[in-house]
């Protein structure tokens, strides 16, 4: 396959647990498209059985990359966006928070300009089915403040992890990201603001995650010292 229309990325560290549930409908979604796609799974360096998943058959044409060592959820997009070749990129997360479904009204958005999508589960459009548990929201909600506050990014979400970029911005911005870890998304819409690239928020219907190993108080002091980093590089 050389002309492909949608590249669907899909980061992952030990998700056997979420993986296949997942690869079976992004390929049950994507086989039904008229459009041509992809779809590139990178292991970052997981320790369960994440690859041996990744290896399912799918009808979808795919390219799995693993990573020797665990290197951040940024280094694994931008490792799967220099093997991308469509026209369109997705990234979106593996526990499946947000419905690979989305991606049509995505691309629909985009016939209307933006070079870049992205989610929000904070628009008034926005469903949350069911929503954070408090601790979580409350992390949310400083974290935005925060990035509001050392970097001037005004977007009501920049951490859902459902992105559409459109091939040229996204084959810029990449190669120029540093961030590897939490923060690698204020570092792409930084690098968007930089290029004066047109950023569009959509809203979605996202479902918390009772698998995440994300911790509020350790991932948050993480994220706090990746955003002074950005601020003052």
């Amino acid at each position: 396959m050389e002309n492909v229309f949608v590249s669907v990325i899909i980061p992952c560290y030990n998700e056997e647990a979420n993986l296949l549930k997942t690869l079976t409908k992004t390929d049950d979604y994507l086989f039904g498209q008229s459009y041509t796609s992809e779809i590139i799974i990178v292991d970052d360096g997981s320790t369960d059985k994440t690859t041996e998943i990744a290896q399912k058959a799918t009808r979808t044409e795919k390219i799995i990359i693993t990573l020797d060592r665990n290197t951040g959820k940024g280094e694994a997009v931008k490792r799967g966006v220099e093997k991308s070749r469509g026209e369109f990129i997705l990234f979106f997360d593996a526990d499946f928070s947000t419905d690979i479904r989305e991606l049509g009204k995505f691309l629909k958005a985009s016939e209307d300009g933006g070079d870049i999508l992205i989610a929000s589960r904070n628009l008034p459009e926005s469903v949350l089915d069911p929503p954070q548990p408090a601790a979580r929201r409350v992390m949310g909600f400083f974290c935005r403040m925060l990035v509001k506050a050392i970097v001037g990014l005004k977007y009501s979400d920049t951490q859902c992890g459902f992105k559409l970029f459109k091939r040229s911005p996204a084959r810029d911005i990449f190669p120029k990201m540093k961030t590897k870890g939490f923060a690698f998304d204020i570092e792409l819409l930084m690098l968007a603001r930089e290029r004066g690239l047109s950023v569009r928020e959509i809203p979605v219907t996202w479902r918390n995650s009772s698998s995440s190993r994300v911790s509020p108080i350790r991932d948050s002091l993480k994220f706090f010292i990746e955003l002074l980093k950005l601020r003052y590089r």
